[in-house]
């Protein structure tokens, strides 16, 4: 692991979740002729049905170097003991994945904060659907006694970028928030300290609040929504997902999925939303999803250069330098990291558990096995 000494806090949640269930140059070398193959991003491949089990592959047949990547995956206990699944995906290929204590490729794992990104994919697929607008105020799509005429300025693209200006922060409004009863009275009560759209503020409660939107314009429940229009498309029919206490799924944490089907979420939007020759979610919302609509900055090791699109980073140097990624992250280094040029998906996943004040140290090890492990091992294919 890189020390560096940080104690950045991983997004959502560092209390227990207490709801019920749950390459260098030569320069003799002499420049190539226009028509020479070189060195460049992977060639996009088709979209694979991500209904379907993944076909796999070998390291060398996908452009890994097969030692380092090897050696990626026989250390990874080491550099984070509390690792329990590391999975890694190639041109649609599964190329390798190893699980750790006890752990197994059928275990459906909390992968905290990821739910965020699949929160984020409902609201996009009611919104394809003409349900809402990322532009339609909050108070418009969310009826509740807590409504104020301060939240009138609030979108639902405010929500989705973490820049709703209202009040949050997970070490200390987590917990309360939990056992109020109230999942969205509490968040509903914060004072508003930034005018929507110009602050960012992680905040895990407004997630929900997205979620109580879906549930708000679709036809049955936001869960029965999420497993007709995106999960059972997806083939993911092995998967927790919680509710709170308004019996509507959480919308920031809590969702429990194999390491291969989290991939699979990795790979929908590496593909633009498609998957085989079905569009499950239109390719300009991802684009948004996944873009940097907000500059972050630097937070600690894990991301460096950060952004933030629909509930999902970014970083221009998330593959390592001058390599762009996209990344879902979850509390105490749950990841699914994506990386398009070359044509990545990686995933890990850790107990998170009594970390504490450790969640920001094994994030850390988990970034650093991925990006300069796994990610390294990872050749640019010369075309």
């Amino acid at each position: 692991m890189r020390g560096r000494g940080w104690r950045a806090r991983a997004p959502g949640l560092n209390a227990a979740f207490c709801v019920a269930a749950l390459a260098a140059c030569d320069s003799s070398v002499e420049p190539a002729d226009p028509g020479d193959v070189g060195a460049g991003p992977d060639p996009v491949p088709a979209p694979v049905d991500l209904s379907r089990a993944w076909a796999t592959s070998t390291p060398e047949a996908q452009g890994f170097d097969p030692e380092l990547l090897g050696g990626a995956f026989a250390d990874a206990a080491s550099a984070v003991p509390n690792i329990r699944a590391l999975v890694a995906v190639r041109n649609g290929r599964l190329v390798e994945d190893a699980y750790f204590g006890g752990m197994h490729r059928d275990s459906a794992f909390d992968m905290r904060s990821v739910t965020k990104t699949v929160t984020a994919l409902l609201v996009g697929l009611a919104s394809d659907r003409g349900l809402l607008d990322p532009e339609d105020p909050m108070t418009d799509r969310l009826s509740h006694p807590s409504r104020r005429s301060e939240h009138g300025g609030i979108r639902v693209r405010d929500l989705l970028t973490m820049t709703s200006g209202m009040q949050w922060s997970d070490e200390e409004d987590f917990g309360p928030w939990v056992r109020s009863g109230r999942p969205v009275g509490y968040v509903l009560d914060l004072p508003i300290v930034a005018p929507p759209g110009r602050r960012f503020i992680y905040n895990t409660g407004g997630s929900h609040l997205l979620t109580v939107i879906v549930e708000n314009v679709v036809e049955g429940s936001a869960l029965e929504f999420a497993e007709r229009e995106l999960l059972g498309p997806l083939g993911i029919d092995h998967k927790r997902w919680p509710v709170m206490q308004d019996s509507v799924i959480v919308g920031g944490a809590a969702l429990a999925l194999r390491a291969r089907d989290a991939a699979k979420l990795g790979q929908l939007l590496l593909q633009g939303g498609r998957s085989g020759s079905r569009q499950i979610v239109s390719r300009a919302w991802v684009e948004a999803q996944v873009g940097r609509l907000v500059a972050v900055g630097d937070i600690g090791y894990v991301l460096r250069d950060a952004g933030y699109g629909y509930q999902t980073w970014s970083d221009r140097r998330g593959g390592g330098d001058d390599v762009s990624a996209f990344v879902m992250w979850g509390y105490g280094g749950q990841f699914v990291w994506v990386v398009p040029d070359r044509q990545l998906v990686v995933v890990a996943q850790t107990h998170w558990r009594g970390t504490g004040d450790h969640d920001g140290i094994q994030a850390d090890a988990v970034a650093d096995l991925i990006v300069h492990r796994v990610i390294e091992a990872a050749l640019p294919i010369r075309r």
